[in-house]
């Protein structure tokens, strides 16, 4: 059954299923009473045992340990009294709950009870009401008590199992903390701890705060607020940042404050890499565009406020996606945080420097002194990217595109400031890269005209107007056209007939450059096929491959499928390929060439020399031949170091079974020398310009030959030639030989002198010292190194002694002529230097 015991006028203190679970020990030494008492509790449900006297009633409660007992006062041998101290004293029995039953009502016995431990008084004689009722009352205090002990258990295990560090503290300081709190604080012993506060973790700095913190969190309003958040120093000299909650308690009667603590500093690890995450670059670790923005609006503000300036620069890695094209998405994400450690490096800590994703980064300069300051940056920051750089095993040169805007002058808020650095540094690009450019209003302008442009570029890939012209290539052991370069031109309907160096920059930064170099492919192999059609003999024909078109590795899809669409023969397609495009990854471009080479077309190196070729990979190319760059060719009759690069070149190329072309050849003393070093072939405005199809249709019937015959050095040694500006002392000089055995030839200028020593053999040049442009001595050092058996003689009327001295132990002269020369002395020198020149041959 259930019964509800009541006790004190309380309900509910126990809800008891079953009273047969509760044993009672009725202690008697009248039976009669024992009856009585026995037939009250079992008629209730309780189970009873029963025992005549103290020891009888000692070895019960022992054995059986029952849940209340009613003990006699007045027994023999031991009384009641006596019994109850004796079974406070036995383990397990100490807090069986003792009623006594008894006829003494005065206080004095009553206090004599409770003092050996009774609970209760039942007076003789009792009335089973009564009795029923107090045992009730007894049994609910008993269970109301064991589940008491029960739930402080459970309590107690909570706390001490919970991984929040809980601290009760009082006005005497800590007087209890789990072993999560020992544990936070880095305590050896718990001892350490008690006696002491809270606050005694805080650092000194923060512990005013810290005091107010604590204070509202243990304000009764604060008791379901958000917690307190504190940084704690262990015992151990670490830290740790806490919540804390405080709940007002009593312990041991006393008031106290129970703090518990809960650890967030992973927590706090975990929200700011969140947060750096959100605000950062994954790949360089720098800020990204939205935190850049923030605190390039910040800046201006305080900029604003305090009417200083700032900056904006726009750092953009020139042929970027040449690197990642050629080798691998990895080593380009090498390549920008190296970038960023190097971009760094270049900065103040007051500098903010992003990076926006791709190869783009832009610094924020706070706190500008002056434009000056910018340009040091700008300078250092060019120089410190174009160091050379190793990935995957070899190294490369980078370099990078600067655009520069300030505040206030070029924009008074982000966008506009953002924008007007990044239109600056397309100019850098545009410029010629590896540059910076400060922010003018006419970029503005040419940005325009720019997009204006590649939408422009867009149309005419869809218009067809694009055309090609060709500029003949000339053996130079024939004089016969042995090729031709195709070259494309824009024939636009509102801009005329525009070249390929006004277009193809900007192509390339529209991304347009690989589509234009498919139409060239196609469009050359249907003219081969239109020129075979119509009877031509034709040459082969080489194509420009740009950088990104040749590392998208479609060239040799395309190439065949042109080839095929146009049943042209591969031996008349030449594909060149740029120096510095072939070492970007002379792995990969090497398999490609190998693949492109058994199609059958051939390959040639363009513009070589002006890139950083290894020769232990440049003899693995599966190339034909190679360009010479037009920049050496230019100075080939005037500059002694291209002169020797251009020897150099022939002759390597000979060495590895390669033919040579000289690009740009436009006088004929560069195409003198050329042939005198044996180079194989000449492209250049000597023999032809780039002409549209038409004319070299026409030319190619015609056949017309390069006179080789022109370009051959006269061997005569009786050559004199006389460099000078004034026209009456070249007379003089050739009327004072006109009766001597030697040919006189005459040069206005060291121009005309260069080109007339390229096409023939001169034994003895006579300068004068002052001339426009380049001085005699000048002259003579170039001529030293490109025509060394040549006898020079100055002729002068203005240079010190310590001039000619120097330059005649410098062996720049043979001998020098004042002004106004004797004749006879001009004819003896002139006869000295013939013999010392037909010594040296």
């Amino acid at each position: 059954m259930t019964t509800i015991l009541q006790a004190n006028g309380f309900e509910d203190c126990a809800t008891i299923e079953d009273l047969s679970e509760f044993t009672v020990l009725i202690v008697d030494d009248s039976p009669l009473n024992l009856d009585v008492a026995v037939a009250c509790l079992e008629s209730r449900g309780y189970r009873t045992l029963s025992a005549e006297n103290g020891v009888q009633a000692l070895q019960i409660a022992m054995e059986h340990q029952p849940s209340l007992i009613l003990l006699d006062v007045m027994m023999p041998e031991m009384n009641g009294f006596e019994t109850c101290r004796k079974l406070k004293k036995l383990s397990g029995c100490d807090d069986i709950p003792v009623i006594f039953m008894t006829a003494l009502s005065d206080v004095k016995s009553k206090k004599a009870g409770f003092d050996a431990g009774g609970v209760d008084y039942v007076t003789k004689p009792f009335q089973v009401e009564e009795l029923a009722a107090r045992v009730h009352t007894h049994i609910a205090l008993k269970v109301a008590y064991r589940h008491l002990k029960d739930s402080e258990l459970r309590y107690r295990k909570l706390v001490e199992t919970t991984p929040d560090a809980i601290l009760v503290e009082g006005e005497e300081g800590i007087v209890f903390l789990n072993s999560a709190a020992v544990k936070m604080l880095k305590a050896d012993n718990p001892d350490k701890l008690l006696g002491g506060a809270l606050l005694d973790f805080v650092l000194d700095d923060q512990k005013e705060y810290a005091a107010m913190q604590l204070k509202q969190a243990c304000s009764v309003d604060r008791s379901a607020g958000p917690p307190e958040v504190m940084l704690l120093q262990q015992l151990t000299g670490g830290r740790v940042e806490v919540e804390v909650n405080c709940i007002p308690i009593s312990y041991h009667r006393s008031p106290c404050h129970m703090f518990v603590l809960r650890d967030i500093t992973e927590r706090r690890r975990q929200e700011a890499a969140i947060e750096f995450q959100a605000t950062h670059d994954a790949l360089t670790g720098l800020p990204n565009r939205s935190l850049f923005l923030d605190r390039v609006t910040q800046s201006i503000n305080h900029a604003r406020r305090n009417e200083s300036r700032l900056a904006l620069i726009f750092i953009d890695l020139d042929k970027f996606k040449l690197i990642n094209d050629t080798l691998g998405h990895n080593a380009g994400d090498d390549l920008l945080r190296i970038m960023s450690k190097r971009l760094q490096e270049c900065t103040r800590n007051c500098d903010t420097l992003a990076r926006f994703g791709g190869d783009e980064f832009v610094l924020l300069v706070d706190n500008l002194e002056s434009e000056a300051d910018l340009t040091h940056l700008a300078a250092r920051l060019i120089s410190s990217v174009s160091a050379p750089v190793l990935l995957l095993g070899q190294s490369h040169s980078i370099t990078c595109s600067l655009g520069i805007s300030s505040f206030p002058e070029d924009g008074d808020n982000v966008e506009v400031l953002m924008r007007h650095a990044d239109i600056a540094m397309y100019r850098a690009k545009e410029s010629g890269r590896n540059s910076y450019q400060f922010f003018t209003h006419q970029m503005q302008d040419r940005l325009n005209e720019r997009l204006k442009l590649e939408s422009s570029l867009k149309q005419a890939l869809e218009n067809d107007e694009f055309v090609l012209h060709y500029q003949p290539q000339v053996d130079l052991s024939t004089g016969k056209i042995i090729g031709l370069e195709a070259l494309i031109r824009w024939q636009s309907p509102t801009l005329g007939l525009v070249p390929p160096g006004d277009f193809i920059p900007a192509a390339e930064e529209g991304r347009l450059i690989s589509a234009i170099g498919e139409w060239v492919i196609f469009a050359v192999c249907k003219r081969l096929q239109s020129w075979r059609r119509q009877g031509l003999k034709i040459v082969p024909v080489a194509i420009n491959i740009s950088a990104l078109q040749f590392m998208e590795q479609k060239t040799e899809e395309l190439v065949k499928q042109a080839l095929n669409e146009y049943m042209v023969e591969p031996k008349y397609l030449e594909l060149e390929l740029t120096e510095s495009l072939s070492m970007l990854d002379p792995v990969t471009s090497i398999s490609l060439m190998q693949r492109l080479k058994d199609i059958g077309v051939s390959l040639s190196i363009d513009d070589f020399g002006t890139g950083y070729s290894n020769l232990s990979y440049l003899k693995r190319f599966p190339v034909n031949k190679l360009k010479i760059d037009k920049s050496f060719v230019s100075g080939l009759t005037n500059n002694p170091d291209d002169y020797s690069i251009v020897k150099a070149i022939i002759r390597m190329s000979q060495s590895l079974g390669l033919k040579t072309i000289a690009e740009g050849a436009e006088t004929a003393g560069q195409i003198a020398l050329l042939a005198a070093e044996n180079c194989d072939a000449i492209q250049g405005f000597y023999f032809s310009r780039p002409l549209p199809e038409a004319e070299i249709c026409a030319m190619l019937k015609e056949r017309p030959r390069l006179d080789i015959s022109e370009f051959g050095r006269n061997k005569d040694r009786g050559a004199v030639l006389v460099v000078d500006d004034d026209v009456n002392i070249l007379r003089s000089i050739k009327r004072i030989l006109r009766d001597e055995a030697y040919e006189v030839l005459v040069a206005s200028n060291t121009e005309d002198a260069y080109e007339v020593l390229a096409r023939r053999e001169v034994a003895v040049i006579v300068s004068d010292l002052q001339m426009p442009g380049e001085s005699g001595v000048q002259f003579f050092s170039k001529i030293k190194t490109m025509h060394p058996r040549s006898l020079r003689i100055l002729l002068t009327g203005h240079g010190s002694s310590e001039s000619l001295e120097g330059a005649i132990n410098q062996g720049e002269i043979y001998r020098y002529i004042s002004k106004p020369w004797d004749n006879a002395h001009l004819l003896e020198t002139l006869g000295a230097a013939f013999k010392q020149y037909e010594k040296g041959v």
